[in-house]
């Protein structure tokens, strides 16, 4: 006679995925804080300022693509991964130049408008259902941002408003392909990100001759 399922062993591992899954976002969320402290940090103070989002996407990118090689488990191929890629090298720089020409706080708030995007897009072009939550999030959303608009826009970061806005559209973009390409190995598409990402922005290094020095 066959056993019997274990259930209650399947829930077990059930529950620790789910554990795994919560601690991974918690830690995710804990290093992109940290975006704003390094971007802002004295020792880049020498870099041009017009440029120096870009030498930080390249080199985030580059040290991100060391780290994210070794854990790939198996590569894989689809047409989407082109359009992902280009996306994302746009929400890097959008997002280190915003982090540059205004606050942390601003350039972070604006990016994370990518929910309210993906909303719009989930509900408007993909026929998706909303629900009171969303909009109560969506109204929450355009509060912010509005309120970020009238104090800055006058003021001196009309730029790094702006390239905000600009990262949190592209970010949502970046969820959207993400959804779309879930069949494959998550590390293999942040390591085909972010090798996008350091090879589009490779030339601009070599022009500026701007290394790190220390």
């Amino acid at each position: 006679m066959p056993d019997a399922p274990n259930e209650f062993g399947d829930e077990t591992q059930q529950r620790q995925r789910i554990m795994r899954g919560r601690l991974c976002v918690l830690a995710a969320a804990i290093m992109w804080s940290t975006s704003g402290f390094f971007a802002q940090s004295p020792v880049f103070s020498d870099w041009p300022e017009s440029e120096r989002g870009l030498l930080l996407a390249f080199w985030r990118a580059t040290f991100a693509s060391s780290v994210l090689i070794p854990m790939t488990r198996r590569r894989s191929w689809s047409p989407l991964m082109p359009v992902m890629v280009v996306i994302f090298v746009l929400m890097n720089i959008t997002f280190l130049t915003a982090l540059v020409r205004t606050t942390s706080a601003n350039a972070i708030w604006l990016q994370n408008t990518a929910p309210m995007w993906v909303f719009f897009v989930g509900v408007f072009g993909l026929g998706e259902v909303a629900r009171r939550a969303d909009y109560w999030l969506i109204g929450c959303c355009a509060a912010g941002v509005g309120f970020i608009l009238w104090y800055e826009m006058g003021g001196k970061s009309p730029v790094g408003v702006i390239c905000g806005l600009l990262s949190g559209a592209t970010y949502a973009a970046v969820v959207l392909c993400l959804r779309q390409l879930r069949g494959h190995d998550a590390a293999w598409l942040a390591v085909v990100n972010h090798v996008g990402t350091a090879l589009a922005i490779s030339p601009l290094l070599l022009t500026t001759g701007v290394w790190p020095q220390g």
